[in-house]
């Protein structure tokens, strides 16, 4: 399947350690109309020297567009995940108010919502209950919400995720799909053959190892970890071509969180994640 730069997504994960202006001309050269950012990201950017607006213009001059503000958590009350690293909670603390200022100031259309609570801290009603009022609040600044589940904490399964967009009914909200997050939380492919195809937003395409290695906690493996498209366990053929068959895929991009091609430079990281992305969507 072909798709075009406006339905290629690069995540921040794998240009995480490349500076903005470089990252957005990469980004574009690859061909990706889209490219993710943070908060955290947004704030290490502005203290480099470069202001939102100067962000924008660089993304524009580009043919770059900023979008998937991620990661909110605080959507619901009691965020906070149970004995996480501490190196890891600044990426995930950040309240709402907080957070849509720096949406505003990037211009993105779209927030990236994931639950960090603890497991069995909330019911699915509840979650629907406040995911629905996050994506009012959102709807009023023109955004539209998405959900993903990860199983490094209390909202882990795809089946969660469809339950709780179900179930709130929001025109402005969608799934995001993570092929690594769908294994590890646990498969549910007969779902994916009942659920429109309105229901996914976008489709991530991470690699690694099949379950978490002893002595590792799963949110460090899951952001340091991961290997390019080809190299791990992770059956992405097989999942991919479940999500084709029914119509799931409108747009896909790699997200690759991974040290070792942090200490890359940029041209090399873009050198290791491209040859094995591309061949799995051109054989999707």
């Amino acid at each position: 399947m072909k798709f075009s730069r406006e339905q290629r997504v690069m995540w921040l994960s794998q240009v995480r350690s490349i500076p903005f202006r470089q990252r957005v001309e990469l980004t574009s050269k690859a061909g990706f109309g889209w490219l993710s950012t943070s908060p955290v990201d947004f704030d290490q950017t502005v203290a480099s020297g470069l202001s939102a607006k100067e962000q924008r213009q660089i993304a524009a001059d580009n043919g770059v567009k900023l979008s998937y503000l991620d990661p909110l958590t605080s959507w619901v009350p009691d965020w906070t995940p149970v004995n996480e690293d501490p190196d890891i909670l600044p990426y995930l603390e950040r309240s709402p108010e907080s957070f849509l200022r720096v949406a505003e100031e990037l211009q993105v259309d779209k927030i990236h919502l994931i639950g960090t609570f603890p497991k069995g801290r909330y019911s699915i009603d509840e979650l629907t209950q406040h995911f629905g009022a996050m994506a009012d609040r959102a709807a009023k600044e023109g955004l539209r919400v998405t959900l993903e589940a990860m199983p490094l904490w209390g909202f882990a399964t795809f089946e969660e995720a469809w339950q709780v967009v179900k179930g709130a009914g929001r025109s402005n909200t969608g799934i995001i799909f993570d092929t690594w997050h769908y294994v590890r939380g646990g498969r549910n492919d007969q779902l994916l053959s009942q659920i429109p195809a309105s229901a996914i937003d976008t489709v991530q395409i991470a690699d690694g190892s099949l379950v978490c290695p002893p002595g590792r906690s799963m949110a460090r493996d899951c952001l340091f970890h991961r290997v390019p498209i080809g190299e791990g366990e992770i059956p992405n053929s097989e999942i991919l071509a479940l999500l084709a068959k029914n119509n799931l895929i409108s747009s896909v991009g790699p997200e690759i969180f991974s040290s070792a091609l942090d200490c890359l430079p940029p041209e090399e990281i873009i050198a290791r994640v491209m040859p094995g992305f591309e061949k799995i969507i051109d054989a999707i």
